[in-house]
């Protein structure tokens, strides 16, 4: 791979605009997979720092940070963290690393405004 850096950027950009267009196309609001990602969001307490909405409070928002970073990057600040800054790294907890597409997709909805702040995901059909 460190022959063609240039391919890697290229696959993570081909990745962030499939998110993009497949958020787009069936409507986020309705979206399993947007849902799943604010289940696990609420989970591990992201709004503790980030606020109730991901706009920012003791932490930067997260709906910026998704709209001005690649998925690579938003990844990597996810999963490795920032501990200098106070950032814990999710890599150990496979309930974020099974969902960190979702997180993104989820996000990127919400820095394109098809979901807004006060998004709550369905509550999930009980099995008979």
């Amino acid at each position: 791979m460190a022959r063609f850096p240039g391919l890697l950027a290229v696959a993570a950009a081909c990745v962030a605009a499939t998110a993009l267009a497949e958020v787009g196309a069936g409507g986020a609001a309705d979206d399993p997979r947007i849902a799943s990602a604010w289940r696990v969001l609420r989970s591990v307490d992201c709004a503790r720092c980030h606020g109730k909405t991901y706009d920012g409070l003791a932490a930067p928002s997260i709906v910026n940070y998704a709209a001005t970073q690649n998925r690579e990057t938003f990844v990597r600040m996810v999963l490795d963290g920032d501990p200098p800054r106070g950032m814990p790294g999710y890599r150990s907890n496979p309930y974020v690393v099974e969902r960190i597409d979702d997180i993104y997709r989820y996000f990127i909805a919400r820095a394109k405004g098809e979901l807004g702040p006060d998004y709550r995901a369905p509550t999930p059909v009980e099995r008979q």
